[in-house]
């Protein structure tokens, strides 16, 4: 198995050319690049030379010897069935410029695979929403499939956790939804990234969800939680099963990265403690999932 972690664990503490020789030291394989926190005006990606910045955190990479395996594109949070504001239309032409530049940076970098949210809406349960959703989102990643083929990047279909205290229906909550739009899409561009801290708040096990990804599954965000709200813990610290989780992945013969999303245990640590954190981390997901 190879292991990664999202760049956000030390983003507070160290600049990202240092944080990928830091995880390398610790033992890490790969990052999951947190492009997403950088999609917000004035970032360094938002400059008109941000090709260059790309640039030199990938000889950053090479010469930590780690790989960037996978991305993060930046989150559209308005809900498709709500109106417009003058703000939103701003935001949402913003973001756009931002998902489609993560492409072009994706290339540089030697990343594979962009993670895509599914778009959400807010009244999912009236007649027809599931039918507007499902045409609204095939559309939308086609839309980004001729720039992924011409950066060499696929496109991972990512579960969505609805932030409450029990399963609800909603985009992407199951693997077999999933995959029935991977049916729908071109192969040799989309794939499938499973979101276990995800999986285990809509109440199926990430195990199963493994099992029905099958083939699909190329992307993984790895952390743990109470099956309530999103906590990004570290693995043990909630109520997946991971003996059930690292078995699933061995009986499809998984060869990706088992790659950690818990940025929220570093959330409220001093600066030393996060690096604390990350050699725990590393221990921690290599013991469980192996």
């Amino acid at each position: 198995m190879k292991y990664g972690i999202t760049t956000e664990e030390l983003s507070r503490s160290y600049c990202e050319q240092k944080i990928l020789k830091v995880y390398k030291e610790i033992g890490f394989d790969a990052v999951d690049y947190s492009y997403d926190i950088h999609a917000v005006p004035n970032s360094v990606y938002d400059q008109d030379d941000y090709l260059d910045y790309a640039k030199n955190l990938k000889l950053a990479a090479v010469e930590a010897g780690i790989a960037i395996h996978q991305m993060h594109a930046p989150l559209y949070h308005r809900r498709i069935d709500m109106p417009l504001t003058k703000e939103d239309q701003q935001e949402e032409k913003f973001l756009k410029k931002m998902t489609k530049r993560g492409f072009e940076i994706a290339e540089i970098l030697g990343c594979h695979y962009m993670v895509m949210h599914p778009r959400k809406m807010r009244f999912y349960d009236q007649i027809g929403a599931k039918e507007k959703a499902r045409s609204y989102n095939l559309q939308m990643f086609r839309e980004y499939e001729a720039l992924a083929r011409k950066h060499h990047v696929q496109i991972a279909l990512f579960s969505y956790h609805p932030q409450t205290h029990m399963p609800v229906d909603t985009v992407f909550r199951t693997a077999e939804e999933i995959v029935s739009y991977l049916e729908e899409l071109n192969s040799d561009v989309f794939v499938a990234c499973l979101d276990t801290g995800h999986a285990n708040i809509n109440g199926i096990s990430a195990a199963h969800m493994v099992k029905v990804l099958n083939q699909h599954l190329k992307v993984l965000h790895v952390h743990d939680n109470y099956a309530a709200l999103d906590q990004h813990l570290l693995c043990g610290y909630g109520t997946i099963d991971w003996n059930a989780f690292s078995q699933s992945l061995h009986d499809i013969r998984f060869d990706g990265v088992i790659s950690l999303e818990t940025s929220a245990m570093c959330t409220h640590l001093p600066e030393i403690s996060c690096l604390d954190y990350a050699r725990l981390a590393f221990r921690t997901v290599s013991n469980l999932v192996k």
